[in-house]
């Protein structure tokens, strides 16, 4: 499984991709860059400072959407989804604008999936993080 590095200091973010580097987060970030300079500096903001000091305690900022699953937030409506590893490590399962309610149950289900996909990977020494862009 590859990922691609977001962002480190303290803590390491990283987010799943294909082999080309491409995966939902990275997406999103690309077009946010382009569509919405205010959005994209404000998601990299959060996601530098989570990276120097950890998720954020504010749940403005950070929330659990269930026992193993939560969500960075800005105040302009975009939502990361992200689980933990050992060592201070956040993976990033996608980006998207704020969900309807309906909608998160999905997003959940498959950050829920990734997070079981991942696991499975590290445990059989198939993990690879490059660097990314961002």
């Amino acid at each position: 499984m590859r990922l691609q590095l977001v962002a480190a200091r303290r803590w390491t973010i990283v987010t799943m991709c294909d082999n080309r580097g491409n995966g939902p987060v990275v997406d999103f970030l690309d077009r946010l860059e382009t569509d919405s300079k205010a959005d994209f500096r404000q998601v990299m903001t959060l996601v530098r400072r989570t990276a120097a000091v950890g998720p954020p305690m504010n749940t403005g900022k950070s929330r659990p959407l269930d026992e193993e699953i939560y969500e960075l937030k800005t105040r302009r409506g975009i939502r990361i989804p992200y689980f933990y590893d050992e060592g201070r490590v956040i993976i990033c399962t996608e980006a998207l604008r704020r969900p309807k309610k309906t909608e998160l149950v999905a997003v959940i289900r498959r950050a829920v999936e990734q997070r079981a996909q991942y696991f499975r990977a590290k445990l059989n020494g198939e993990l690879k993080v490059t660097e990314g862009e961002a």
